[in-house]
């Protein structure tokens, strides 16, 4: 198992970590291993969809795509609960 912990030295002493700092734990068989968290790049922020949902149904009619309802069918399909 694999746990980010933020490091406490009045709770636990090992040697080289920094209070306050965060650490990746790892659970194996022979005990734990402790290393300082990666750091890892922000991601950048979405600017929102370029095209609205009627300009990506117009591409797909555009493409081929087809619909139509089908007023004979036997089967009923319940409304949508959420």
């Amino acid at each position: 198992m694999t746990t980010i912990s933020k490091a406490d030295r009045s709770r636990l002493t090992i040697p080289g970590i920094e209070n306050g700092h965060r650490y990746l734990v790892k659970e194996q068989s022979g005990g734990r291993w402790v290393q300082p968290e990666p750091h890892v790049k922000p991601r950048r922020k979405w600017a929102g969809p370029k095209r609205d949902l009627a300009e990506h149904l117009q591409a797909l009619a555009d493409g081929g795509l087809t619909i139509e309802r089908n007023e004979n069918s036997k089967k009923k399909v319940s409304p949508c609960r959420f």
